[in-house]
């Protein structure tokens, strides 16, 4: 079917069941876009830059995300969404997603410099291969193995997934990162992983989608998808029920494709052992658990302690990598970057000694840090569901006796101003703009 015919069908659409005009404008419909006089007419977010838009477009899934959203202008915006989490808005002024390194540590990796900026949704492929798995249906992730990293057939016995959290590399500098630093430094020339001597093979990666929410971030990494494709598009997110919950929380829907330790799992039979040192609900993202329906996929999750190199002791001690069949361990770190880097120095140090063909994995969820950006609020004269202030939008309440609804949000946002008199959002819509962004 044509490009014509298509958006000819989909005004037909909207005539039928009576959707606004301003969705009809979302669409460029015919001369939907243009102002009687003439002059072009900003349609809802096909304004944006088309970079931006596709970034935005895989950061949300329908009935999930925040029901108006927005992208900030020259004054940057920020919610609070708990835990001390403070999550950046998509904005003009940064297109791209935050950079963050990505280190692939191990006896069956090539040392080599990862040239090309990759994505985080790759890291769950490439581990597949080095543990010797076939995910069923790789068509419904976006992610992809990452070429040239896994250099031997040996199957290791143990994954060790080390996430720094609200970290991406314009944090780096601020604070030393000796660990960090030499093992970055190491890529670069090729290697025979038949040496005996682990290799790094380390580059630059992209979460691929905003918001920059951690909980978001870490299923990408968990999953090989983005959050169009695996539905946890943030800390907080809609319920079968309309009702706000905390991903991965009670009642909470599940993410809508497997993870790798979902499938890791089934593919041995529960023979695999899958950890999870756990500082927040989101950090279940990086392991998964019982998307199948057959009962826990973890087999031990603690809470993170004082002492996290100590703990992942405790699951070596337990028996992680002690056999041929592939293990996994998730291991988020909440810090600064010096923090950080210690932490996973001492990690990397006991896991390789303990487990020599390990694979270890070392990466974050991107920089939070934005010092002068206005803390989001309601919009006045507007009703938002309870903890209704989401990075990069708002959920409106559903209430039976509440008569807000998303386009009210919308409006009230336009006139919402920055400290200094401008607009504080460059464009705001609501959410079913996104739907019909692929028509701008």
């Amino acid at each position: 079917m044509g490009t014509g015919r298509r958006l000819a069908v989909l005004l037909l659409a909207l005539a039928v069941i009576g959707t606004p005009a301003a969705a009809m404008r979302v669409g460029c419909v015919g001369a939907s876009c243009r102002s009687s006089d003439g002059s072009g007419e900003p349609a809802p977010f096909c304004s944006l830059p088309a970079d931006l838009r596709a970034l935005i477009t895989a950061g949300t899934y329908e009935g999930r995300s925040p029901d108006a959203l927005g992208v900030a202008g020259s004054t940057a915006v920020k919610s609070d969404v708990g835990g001390g989490t403070e999550v950046p808005w998509p904005t003009v002024g940064e297109v791209a997603a935050m950079t963050v390194p990505v280190l692939f540590i191990g006896r069956g990796i090539r040392t080599a410099e990862l040239v090309s900026t990759l994505g985080l949704d790759q890291i769950a492929p490439t581990l597949a291969q080095s543990m010797g798995l076939e995910r069923p249906h790789p068509e419904v992730r976006s992610g992809t193995p990452i070429p040239g990293v896994i250099g031997s057939d040996r199957i290791t016995p143990l994954t060790v997934l080390i996430v720094w959290k609200r970290l991406g590399m314009d944090d780096l500098p601020n604070e030393p990162t000796p660990w960090f630093d030499h093992a970055s430094s190491r890529p670069g020339s090729t290697n025979d992983p038949g040496t005996g001597e682990p290799g790094i093979a380390g580059g630059l990666a992209t979460a691929g989608s905003l918001p920059l929410d951690p909980t978001a971030v870490e299923t990408t990494i968990g999953t090989g998808g983005l959050p169009s494709q695996h539905g946890i598009t943030g800390t907080w997110v809609r319920s079968p029920r309309s009702s706000l919950t905390r991903a991965y929380g009670p009642g909470a829907p599940p993410t809508v494709i497997a993870s790798l330790g979902d499938d890791l799992d089934r593919a041995t039979g529960g023979r695999a052992l899958i950890g999870l040192i756990r500082g927040t609900p989101g950090d279940v993202g990086l392991t998964g658990d019982a998307w199948y329906g057959t009962g826990p996929v973890r087999d031990a999750t603690v809470r993170a302690g004082a002492s996290i190199p100590a703990q992942v002791t405790g699951f070596l001690r337990e028996g992680w990598g002690a056999d041929a069949t592939p293990d996994l361990l998730a291991v988020p770190i909440d810090g600064g970057p010096a923090s950080a880097d210690r932490v996973t120095a001492r990690i990397v140090d006991e896991v390789l000694a303990a487990v020599p063909d390990a694979t270890i994995v070392v990466t974050a969820t991107g920089s939070l840090s934005a010092p002068d950006a206005v803390l989001a609020a309601a919009p006045p004269g507007v009703v938002l569901a309870p903890h209704g202030d989401a990075g990069g939008g708002f959920f409106v309440d559903r209430g039976a006796d509440v008569a807000t609804t998303a386009q009210q949000v919308v409006d009230a946002m336009r006139a919402q101003t920055a400290p200094g008199g401008s607009p504080l959002y460059e464009d705001a819509f609501a959410s079913y703009a996104v739907r019909f962004g692929r028509y701008c």
